[in-house]
C-alpha cells in the first residue's frame, strides 16, 4: 500500500497510470490543502478522474 500523505513522488510512480508529472501534482495538492482524509480525496487531483482512481484504489491509502 502507498500511503497518499506520505509517499515521495518515487514512490507514487510506481502506482498504475501515475508519471512524474501526476505524482508531483499529488505532492502539491497535499502541501496546500493538508493529508488527504480518505482515498477519494485524490480524485481533487488535476489529472485523476475516476477511471484512474479506479485503477490505483486498491494500492492507496490514507493511515
Amino acid at each position: 500500500m502507498i500511503n497518499l500523505n506520505k509517499a515521495s513522488t518515487e514512490e507514487l510512480q510506481q502506482l498504475p497510470g501515475i508519471g512524474e508529472a501526476t505524482a508531483q501534482k499529488i505532492i502539491d495538492y497535499r502541501k496546500q490543502n493538508g493529508d488527504f482524509k480518505q482515498i477519494e480525496d485524490i480524485k481533487n487531483v488535476p489529472g485523476i478522474g475516476d477511471a484512474k482512481f479506479e485503477n490505483i484504489k486498491n494500492n492507496i491509502c490514507t493511515k
